[in-house]
């Protein structure tokens, strides 16, 4: 994907899902490294997220998110579409 596009998921992720992370930033690998917030609870942003990701990707493209709790360098990684 080009960076426009990526700049696109980026954007709208962070206004999608605004009460349940605090950054969201792409990697050296087109990877989207997402860190949630402190305040909610991890499981119910992780159900919210996967959720609302029907209306935030363009389904033919392919995506992988990195969702780091907060304070934890453990994460919940989703293949949107991944290449085999």
């Amino acid at each position: 994907m080009i960076r426009p596009r990526l700049e696109r998921y980026r954007k709208h992720f962070l206004n999608h899902f605004e009460d349940y992370i605090i950054a969201a930033e792409f990697d050296a690998g087109q990877n989207l490294i997402v860190y949630a917030t402190p305040y909610q609870n991890f499981d119910e942003i992780i159900m919210e997220i996967c959720e609302g990701l029907v209306d935030t990707v363009d389904f033919p493209d392919h995506l992988f998110l990195y969702l780091y709790s907060f304070g934890n360098n453990e994460y919940i990684k989703i293949a949107i579409n991944p290449i085999n």
